[in-house]
């Protein structure tokens, strides 16, 4: 295995390949102990494995190859520790709401329980008490405002002598009552201005304010992104194997040069409208500018600060509002870190390890978007089904897959419509050539690493990984043989099994393989397509074209011409 390699950044240093310590894969990894910034916030792994779950891993300063953790599982760490910041919150709010009920009960006995016992002991007086009056009680009960004021010093007043009579203590302490009685009503009907003053200047401000739920956060990312594409020049785009569509009216380019073109005709007010906010856009920042003013801008935080003060457009502290790409014709960098891909969909798979979020539970995966993540999951639960072909009884894997099977072989419908005209097409490469020969397309995508070259990108994709790439999936069980189509490993096992299960319909011969007797059914067929270039000679198959070579034109150079 050869030694990582760590980039010059620290601040997306990553080892290739490095061992992650939670999953023990090797990988490109991140180091444990190294501070890295993702969304505006430090975070240092180690650290973070600690705080959330008390675990202080060994050796970190041993060999940094050692010491890694891949994207998978810092997406796992991330969710726990916002999980854990979440609960810490929650259980914040829940204590300030205790204290704030306490202190509104015990202000409500302090207004409504207090008079209680007064009334309590005054409740009970003889009715012949009440039958006697006496000119002190009628006195007591028509007293001027003033006296009325200093009711609070109720508790204060004290018998005016020894001698007098318990009947006469009883009635002043009804007179008191009604006065207080009459108090406590209106303070009832219009509460006095402390309490309500007393919770105004509490100290403690509402946890609700300063916390941010998800779904804030994600309209705040998506008024964002409104508002950036609205006043700037930046290119929204959609893609499917690498080929770039219009975010307005699904047009298809090759070129992001006419996709930037093309895009500046459309109106950007209809962004808002068609923008999904569960899903990130991918957008294209090769030109951003500002369309307000004449300002050359080259970076989106720079447009920001510039849309905020200058236009005075409104901006939320949030970051990463989408995916930023520089589309060019060839080779595309991450805006991240500057890693070199010759492909977008490589370079997309590539920006999973900056913003993958959604992660797959049972397995692990990471992914940007959560539609592609319950995709994701259904794969686990799905049992595999097969639709037949009512007409030839082919297996497909879907409904759509039969259909299109039934239109395009049996009932020869054209399906692949052209995105520049109203032309339809039986295939893509049918669809490739009318682009060519009518609209003066340049479809040609050449090999860099040898001189193949093809009309369908998707086609030189597939040559990159089965001959470059070497990407060999399907590994035979019985051997040490590698293929890059299940179709070619099960072709094999026949090596292995003796079975020979393509007969041929004309002399029941049979083969292992298909292309065997494919290349048998030529013979039956007349159809010499391989010639010799000296003598003329024809055969049915290429094998038969070399060993005439060989033993009729031993000085001609076979690998130039027969490759």
């Amino acid at each position: 295995m050869s030694s990582p390699v760590v980039s010059d950044k620290n601040k997306h240093s990553i080892i290739d390949p490095g061992l992650c310590r939670c999953c023990r894969s090797i990988k490109k990894c991140r180091v444990l102990t190294l501070e890295y910034d993702w969304r505006g916030h430090k975070e240092v792994y180690s650290d973070m494995f600690m705080d959330c779950f008390g675990l202080m891993l060994s050796h970190l300063d041993g060999d940094t190859k050692e010491c890694g953790v891949c994207a998978t599982c810092v997406a796992r760490l991330r969710d726990a520790s916002a999980f854990r910041h979440q609960v810490l919150q929650c259980e914040q709010m829940f204590l300030a709401s205790r204290l704030d009920t306490k202190e509104e009960l015990t202000s409500k006995i302090e207004v409504e329980v207090k008079p209680e016992p007064v009334c309590d002991d005054c409740e009970s007086p003889d009715d012949d008490d009440m039958d006697n009056e006496d000119p002190d009680y009628t006195e007591a009960v028509e007293e001027p405002q003033e006296s009325k004021d200093k009711l609070p010093e109720v508790e204060e007043v004290k018998p005016r002598t020894r001698q007098q009579t318990k009947k006469t203590m009883k009635r002043n302490l009804l007179s008191k009552v009604h006065r207080l009685s009459k108090k406590l009503e209106k303070m009832l009907e219009k509460p006095e201005e402390p309490i309500p003053q007393k919770r105004e200047k509490e100290p403690k401000p509402p946890p609700k304010a300063k916390k941010k739920s998800p779904s804030d956060r994600d309209h705040m990312i998506y008024m964002n992104a409104v508002t950036i594409v609205q006043n700037s020049y930046v290119c929204p785009f959609q893609n499917r194997i690498s080929n770039y569509y219009c975010y307005y009216c699904k047009d298809q380019f090759v070129n992001p040069n006419e996709l930037r073109d093309h895009t500046l005709s459309h109106d950007t007010g209809d962004f808002e409208n068609m923008m999904e906010n569960k899903k990130i856009p991918k957008i294209d920042i090769t030109r951003i500018d500002c369309r307000l003013c004449d300002t050359k801008i080259g970076d989106i935080e720079t447009f920001k600060r510039h849309i905020s003060t200058v236009h005075e457009k409104n901006i939320h502290q949030v970051d990463n509002e989408f995916l930023k790409f520089r589309l060019t014709p060839n080779n595309l960098s991450c805006t991240e870190c500057g890693s070199v891909f010759p492909y977008f969909d490589m370079l997309k798979k590539h920006m999973v390890e900056h913003f993958g979020t959604f992660i797959c539970d049972q397995c692990g995966a990471c992914f940007l978007e959560q539609n592609s993540l319950r995709t994701h999951i259904k794969s686990h639960s799905r049992v595999e089904t097969n639709f037949p072909c009512d007409i030839c009884g082919k297996n497909l894997k879907s409904k759509y897959s039969r259909y299109l099977h039934v239109a395009t072989v049996h009932e020869k419908k054209p399906t692949v419509n052209c995105y520049k005209c109203e032309a339809s097409f039986l295939s893509y490469a049918l669809r490739n050539r009318h682009l060519i020969e009518v609209h003066g397309d340049k479809r040609t995508f050449p090999c860099k690493l040898c001189d193949k070259v093809y009309n369908r990108r998707k086609t030189l994709m597939e040559h990159n990984r089965r001959n470059h790439l070497k990407v060999y999936r399907h590994q035979c069980d019985l051997c040490d043989q590698r293929f890059y189509l299940p179709s070619r490993l099960k072709e094999h096992m026949a090596t292995h099994t003796g079975e020979r299960n393509y007969r041929c319909d004309l002399c029941d011969k049979t083969y292992p393989r298909l292309q065997s007797l494919q290349e048998h059914m030529r013979a039956h067929t007349n159809d010499r397509r391989y010639k010799c270039d000296i003598c003329n000679s024809a055969f049915t198959q290429n094998g038969s074209l070399k060993n005439h070579m060989k033993t009729h034109h031993q000085g001609y150079d076979l690998d130039t011409n027969f490759s």
